[in-house]
């Protein structure tokens, strides 16, 4: 079984949004990083302070094909929506630590693909 690591990276405005798609895509858990972005313009504010906004990554450990369907139903609703975000898959090659209930779940919906 394959794991990839989902990560989404948006504005903090359009968090909500995002985790509520790929958790109804089936995502289950996600960790959320807030962060700082650092565009090529300078954004000038109050006082002449610069501001660049409040950036969310939003990080899911998922099975690879799943990963596929949350990554595909992102891609569709930002085409959609007005939602900005930059979303991609990167590999695991070692993981421990994952819910046994969870793996087992996988398993299953693995041999039930396989005997289709």
């Amino acid at each position: 079984m394959k794991f990839v690591a989902l990560i989404v990276i948006t504005s903090g405005e359009h968090e909500e949004s995002l985790k509520t798609i790929a958790k109804n895509a089936g995502a289950r858990g996600a960790t959320i990083l807030q962060a700082r972005g650092s565009g090529s313009e300078e954004k000038r504010s109050f006082f002449s302070l610069t501001f660049e906004g409040n950036q969310s990554l939003i990080l899911y450990i998922l099975e690879e094909k799943l990963s596929k369907t949350i990554l595909k139903t992102i891609h569709k609703a930002t085409q959609n929506e007005a939602i900005e975000c930059v979303a991609f898959t990167a590999p695991l090659t070692h993981i421990v630590g994952l819910d046994q209930t969870l793996l087992r779940k996988f398993e299953d919906s693995i041999k039930q693909e396989s005997d289709l």
